[in-house]
């Protein structure tokens, strides 16, 4: 156990330990980099120097690093500080769903239903990237003080696409799958089933099969079906009763067979929660087709015959993370009661406004004239609202008050709404159609992932921003004191593979040398954004430093020649390292040029005295600016006639022409530009 005021790789300060597991101790600290506190995963001492279990804790790493979801905690670092293996994660500041299940006793059929639904969420983003989370329980989801709810502890993740068939089956056991108890193939449905026990948990207090043994407990998912939780709450509505059994069929076949039918079903069970939609395969009888042989047994047995408890001799249902204080308990049965409560304005406005249909007549403000018009509603119509842009909550809410049906056509990546948000309806918005019609809709998968690039870890610094660059990927640079080269990058965040949408940071931690004495070479870089491109080359190079490609881009509101950019930002750096910059080339309409045309009469070439001008020589100004003259009009005495000539401007429409000769203005007038 780490002490209070211990120091991790010179960054993370401990402040307290928050909670355990089997293989790991979980402490708050504080990064002194960032300023910020965080929840930080060590493994313990006496797995350590186990490779097996080092490896399975960097899996846990890359899997949670490669996801990026509001229902997901964030992994912000991983590392290793003299045999002290650690995960650095987002610190939640809230309660387990276990516990808060134990402190409520049970919990409301709206509560469960939005509770899952964000897990689904969670664990579908994990399931889009290919990783089964395989441990689904109430211990592992958190539920802040806000009632954001997000899944933890990928520890025994495993990519969907690898060989998930496993020799010792993994897990917790009283939410373990069936496959996966007796060491079979493991895939997404595995989830499904453990967050269908999840469900059974929240509602009737208790898990569906227990035992003195893991063997035990084991067994009965594997032999037996789950009850259904009417045997326990009657009045539980019949959408909800049978989404639990179809995410519980003993055979993975019979489960859903993605998650989002499931989030579909859980979404559809809040406004419909009587109507029986789910569709269920006969299920097979307890113990009558269902076999388990001996191997799987001595498989089972191969485990452990214990009673169920932790590393730390506790019941393994104890084990928490980050219990809140007692004052601070989520608020989510406010929550629920907040939107039951506005359910029931909704209907009492809703009743008064068809009370006023059936009187055939309602009074309507016309936006123009601000008079008051009367006009007919057919009660049975409804006109569909615009919902892109919003949530997919909020957009349900708003087709269900216009008694519109609501079904999920497809989800797509966009760059332009954020995942979960909706970006098409079938039908246009102000249109009068049917009330109950289905409104399809195309929901948002957000931006569309790519790879952070390998190679990062260890590569020179020109090496990985080009790197990155080739990926339209975006870099911050932090130095710090190394046994690596100069301009060595040391590690990124986030981590090399990890899923990440374009136009995403990705930090750059590069060495700048042991830090001796005699390092005299580590300077700080200018800050030269916003400064003209031949001062900002000055600063660089008086700095000690190289100015490296320049690189033009147009830009609406930076001037020309202005430095919108620098490829490494201001800081502590190696002297001698290479900046390049990008400079502004102003507006693309800055280079566009308005032409017009101006007739000189020959008799408006006069002197003071009146007298007409026979020699000198001609200038021509607009605005101020010279005008190119031809050659054979360069002097008053080649004019044959009346000089047309074409006048060209940076500035559009009226401008002042002048015709000097000699110096002094003869002529002053108006021409116009296009």
């Amino acid at each position: 156990m780490l002490e209070r005021g211990f120091f991790i790789n010179n960054r993370y300060e401990i402040l307290s330990r928050v909670g355990a597991g089997g293989m790991s101790d979980v402490y708050k600290a504080k990064d002194h980099k960032l300023n910020r506190n965080v929840a930080i995963k060590v493994l313990k001492n006496e797995f350590s120097k186990d490779k097996n279990f080092v490896s399975k804790f960097r899996v846990e790493a890359q899997s949670a690093a490669s996801l990026i979801h509001p229902n997901i905690v964030n992994v912000y670092d991983v590392g290793e500080d003299a045999g002290l293996y650690y995960i650095v994660m987002e610190l939640i500041e809230g309660i387990t769903l276990k516990s808060y299940i134990d402190k409520k006793g049970k919990l409301s059929v709206k509560e469960t239903i939005s509770i899952a639904i964000q897990i689904a969420n969670g664990i579908e983003c994990a399931h889009n990237n290919q990783i089964v989370h395989r441990d689904i329980k109430p211990q592992n989801i958190m539920i802040s003080r806000e009632g954001k709810v997000k899944v933890t502890d990928f520890g025994i993740a495993r990519a969907s696409s690898a060989n998930t068939i496993n020799g010792s089956a993994m897990g917790s056991v009283h939410y373990i799958s069936p496959e996966q108890a007796g060491g079979q193939y493991v895939d997404e449905k595995s989830d499904i089933y453990s967050l269908g026990i999840t469900m059974f948990e929240m509602l009737t207090g208790r898990v569906p099969f227990d035992g003195e043994s893991t063997v035990t407990i084991a067994l009965k998912h594997i032999k037996s079906n789950v009850p259904s939780v009417r045997e326990y709450l009657p009045n539980v509505p019949v959408s909800i009763e049978k989404i639990i059994l179809k995410c519980t069929q003993n055979r993975a076949d019979r489960r859903y067979p993605k998650i989002s039918l499931l989030i579909s079903d859980l979404k559809r069970a809040l406004s419909e929660p009587n109507v029986d939609f789910v569709q269920l395969e006969q299920r097979v009888d307890n113990g009558s087709t269902v076999m388990i042989t001996d191997d799987e047994i001595n498989l089972l047995r191969s485990g452990s015959n214990k009673k169920v408890k932790d590393d730390n001799g506790k019941p393994d249902d104890d084990i928490d993370y980050l219990p809140p204080k007692v004052g601070n308990a989520v608020t989510i049965g406010s929550v629920v009661a907040g939107i039951v409560a506005l359910i029931i304005v909704a209907a009492i406005v809703t009743s008064f406004v068809f009370s006023m249909v059936n009187s055939n007549k309602i009074k309507l403000q016309n936006t123009v004239t601000g008079s008051d018009v009367e006009t007919t509603i057919d009660p049975k119509k409804t006109e569909v609202p615009n919902v892109v842009g919003m949530s997919e909550d909020e957009a349900e809410k708003t087709l269900h008050e216009k008694k519109l049906g609501v079904k999920y056509e497809a989800y797509e990546y966009n760059d332009q709404y954020q995942s979960g948000y909706i970006i098409k309806q079938s039908v246009a918005k102000g249109k009068v159609i049917d009330k109950n019609e289905t409104i399809l809709l195309t929901v948002s998968k957000g931006a569309e992932k790519i790879e952070v690039p390998s190679g990062i870890k260890g590569s020179d610094l020109d090496t990985a921003i080009s790197k990155l660059e080739d990926k339209d990927l975006k870099w911050e640079l932090v130095y710090e004191y190394s046994s690596s080269e100069i301009n060595r990058v040391i590690s990124c965040y986030p981590i090399e593979q990890a899923l990440v949408s374009k136009g995403d940071t990705i930090k750059l931690t590069v060495s700048r040398g042991q830090k001796t004495v005699e390092n005299s070479n580590i300077g700080t870089i200018p800050n030269v954004e916003g400064k003209k491109l031949d001062k900002a080359q000055q600063l660089i190079s008086n700095a000690g430093y190289s100015v490296g490609d320049t690189r033009e881009v147009y830009d609406e509101e930076i001037e020309k020649g202005i430095v919108i950019r620098q490829t490494i930002k201001s800081g502590y750096a190696p002297k001698g390292t290479t900046i390049s910059l990008v400079v502004s080339k102003g507006s693309k309409d800055a280079d566009k040029k308005y032409k017009g045309t101006y007739t000189f009469a020959k008799e408006d070439l006069m002197d003071e005295e009146g007298n007409p001008i026979k020699s000198g020589t001609v200038v021509v100004l607009l605005n101020g600016s010279s005008q190119g003259i031809d050659p054979e009009y360069s002097d008053v005495s080649k004019w044959p006639g009346d000089y047309t000539m074409t006048l060209t401007s940076d500035t559009k429409g009226k401008a002042t022409i002048e015709l000097l000769i000699d110096g002094k203005v003869v002529k002053t007038d108006k021409v116009k530009l296009k």
